[in-house]
């Protein structure tokens, strides 16, 4: 069985789909079983999404920046459910 320490490690990995498919299958088990991973992995794509908005973001103002940002994440929080 896949560990939290075990998933944490690989998580990277996985949400670059550089697993093969024995491993991603352990993943999605024990994601399916543990809250916590599950919350863990959501927090990582959520960051890893703010991250592409900002550096996808042309150079202006503080304000504009964090409008982008603010919408991005509204976005993805109503596309979760």
């Amino acid at each position: 069985m896949l560990t939290c320490r075990d998933l944490s490690h690989q998580a990277d990995a996985y949400l670059d789909g550089e697993v093969g498919l024995w491993k991603r299958l352990r993943i999605r088990l024990h994601l399916s079983m543990c809250d916590g991973c599950s919350r863990f992995i959501g927090q990582m794509r959520s960051t890893r999404s703010l991250v592409s908005v900002e550096a996808d973001a042309p150079e202006t103002g503080e304000d504009a920046r964090i409008d982008s940002i603010l919408a991005a994440l509204h976005s993805e929080n109503h596309s979760d459910g």
